[in-house]
């Protein structure tokens, strides 16, 4: 079923985005600081009494903003507070979900500890781990990545979030709450950083390559490389490199896989995916939940064929996207599937019988099993000369077979509440009789 498709932006909104540009930029020149401005009975020892840390605060305070006396400053005064001297609590990031190899600090994750400032992440194949924060931001890093939590704070001063998250290798998937003025959410790799304003995007670093992505799926950031910095909109992206950034591309459309939704019964998950034009991979990933917070697998692939081992039954999502030859990850198409392994080994040997042959059989996956059975004589499936269905037992015995080749097979049923009824045929088998 398919459950939503990532938005991509038009012309008339990349265009209303580049307005903000002039905005934008200046407002990055004083992003290590904050505007505050003075109320009636405010002085600046109280200032510092209620956002300042202790220590040489005040004196800092007093030389940055050219201040001669403390003692009287005009309401409506213009203060710049360095964002290091503030006082603050910990933005209450926690891990939210996860899978797989993953370490915090070198120690495993648990559910709901807080991720303190400084903290590094590591996921190694098949790791995937989710971060939440009370205002709804998350960040998902999937398989081998390497990030660090540089900053996490909510500042005394008018309750104002400064978070960012370095990636320092792999990925990272964002989702960032909407900010007030002077709030800060960014995701900063060794060749660029992203500052959002409520939007969910995408970056990724390989450390090797030393390429760097963004990726912006609603909304819109800034991506900024030493003196460069650029307003990638709503369904684009930019590439970064030590030379600097590439100029913003539109995102691929979705990949397309086949019968997304069909139950998958075998012995491991695949699907078929058709990567749109353009991209040389695709990415194919499955999580519990529709918004990926809950990521189990991820598998990319050239030519279009993935594989995933070891999913119990349950309800999952998929969805897949293409990777363009600049690194840039595209859009995807979220689907819902349901995964019930179902499936039977079956066997012949000759049997006790004169002239008897004992087909077996063994379920594969969980419940009560029905089996059905076939044979009929080469080329001539349309005429089957065994055909039982509902067999009690693991076998049945045939005898008086003449010579010739046969083709048999053995098909799993189970009764299902969602689907009814669930049948599966085995692989096709030949048995040859040979005349006595």
């Amino acid at each position: 079923m398919r459950m939503m498709a990532e938005a991509r932006m038009g012309l008339a909104a990349l265009l209303f985005a580049s307005v903000a540009l002039a905005s934008g930029a200046q407002a990055q020149a004083t992003d290590g600081y904050i505007t505050y401005h003075m109320e009636p009975g405010d002085t600046l020892i109280s200032v510092q009494q209620r956002f300042l840390k202790r220590g040489d605060s005040l004196a800092a305070i007093t030389r940055l903003n050219r201040i001669t006396n403390v003692r009287r400053i005009p309401v409506g005064t213009r203060l710049l507070l360095p964002r290091d001297l503030l006082a603050w609590r910990p933005a209450g990031l926690v891990v939210r979900s996860f899978s797989g190899p993953v370490t915090i600090d070198g120690a495993a994750p648990v559910i709901g500890a807080p991720l303190s400032e400084g903290a590094v992440i590591r996921t190694g194949a098949g790791g995937f781990v989710t971060f939440q924060s009370p205002d709804g931001a998350a960040i998902a890093l999937p398989s081998n990545s390497h990030a660090r939590l540089e900053r996490a704070r909510v500042y005394a001063l008018r309750d104002l979030r400064d978070v960012e998250f370095r990636i320092l290798n792999g990925r990272g998937e964002v989702q960032a709450p909407t900010l007030r003025g002077d709030e800060r959410f960014r995701t900063s790799t060794p060749v660029a950083v992203t500052a959002v304003r409520g939007t969910e995007y995408r970056v990724s670093f390989d450390e090797a390559s030393g390429l760097g992505t963004t990726e912006v799926i609603e909304g819109a950031v800034w991506v900024e490389r030493s003196e460069d910095e650029r307003l990638t909109g709503e369904g684009y992206g930019i590439a970064a490199r030590e030379a600097g950034l590439s100029a913003p591309e539109l995102l691929l459309p979705p990949a397309a896989i086949a019968a997304p939704g069909a139950v998958q019964t075998e012995e491991v998950v695949a699907f078929a995916v058709t990567p749109p034009p353009g991209a040389q991979e695709s990415r194919t990933q499955i999580a519990r939940d529709a918004g990926f917070l809950e990521m189990l697998a991820e598998d990319v692939s050239a030519d279009g064929d993935t594989v995933f081992s070891r999913l119990e039954d349950g309800r999952y999502f998929v969805r897949a996207r293409g990777i363009a030859a600049s690194g840039v990850e595209g859009l995807s198409e979220t689907f819902s599937f349901r995964r019930k392994r179902l499936g039977v080994e079956a066997t012949v040997e000759a049997s006790p019988l004169a002239d008897g042959f004992r087909f077996a059989w063994l379920p594969q996956g969980e419940g009560v099993t029905h089996f059905a059975f076939q044979l009929w004589r080469e080329g001539e499936a349309a005429t089957p000369l065994y055909d039982e269905l509902a067999l009690p037992g693991s076998a049945t015995v045939i005898t008086g077979l003449a010579p010739g080749t046969y083709i048999w097979r053995v098909a799993a049923i189970q009764a299902d509440a969602e689907e009814g009824l669930l049948k599966v045929w085995g692989p096709e088998q030949s048995l040859t009789v040979s005349p006595e």
